[in-house]
């Protein structure tokens, strides 16, 4: 746990003193998406929370770091099947404007208390104060997806109420590439 917290911690101060090295290519973020969906389909099993996954098919490519943005996706990801008690749901949502792409996740967990969430993408906050669930991460998994979603010029809003679930919104612009 103290390795991870310290990678953690390094990828942080890497990401906002701007020094992690971005490499920009075009990603296609359905296939993205769906990859990320497939790392935490385990948990969500064992789990029993149901996954689904929605992508608009006029989807423009992402043009951003593909290490971050799946870091990005791999947390929220986990977060929502972390936190959505069995017979729950996740539910992923994809589309685009012709300004901006957004991803929501959507899930029917316990919930953030309305004075967490403008804090739950400080470093070390947990929304949790179920010692099980939170000894599982190091609690700097939004602040470093707010981190490296800032740094591809998107934003991240959170939107949850108590026992009824979360939605974690990214939106991201969208590059003309010339």
């Amino acid at each position: 746990h103290l390795l991870a917290l310290v990678n953690d911690v390094l990828d942080i101060a890497a990401i906002e003193a701007g020094k992690r090295p971005m490499v920009k290519e075009a990603i296609a973020l359905d296939d993205l998406l769906k990859d990320c969906m497939k790392s935490v389909a385990k948990v969500a099993e064992d789990g029993g929370v149901e996954l689904s996954i929605e992508a608009a098919d006029n989807l423009p490519s992402l043009y951003a770091d593909k290490r971050s943005i799946t870091q990005i996706f791999l947390n929220i990801f986990s977060n929502a099947t972390k936190f959505t008690n069995p017979g729950g749901t996740v539910s992923v949502h994809a589309k685009a404007t012709q300004d901006e792409i957004v991803v929501s996740v959507t899930d029917t967990g316990i919930g953030i208390p309305p004075s967490k969430i403008s804090v739950i993408t400080e470093p070390f906050i947990q929304a949790d104060s179920n010692p099980h669930k939170a000894q599982e991460g190091s609690g700097l998994g939004l602040s470093i997806v707010k981190s490296l979603v800032e740094s591809h010029g998107g934003s991240l809003k959170i939107e949850s109420t108590v026992d009824v679930g979360t939605t974690v919104s990214v939106d991201f612009p969208v590059q003309k590439i010339i």
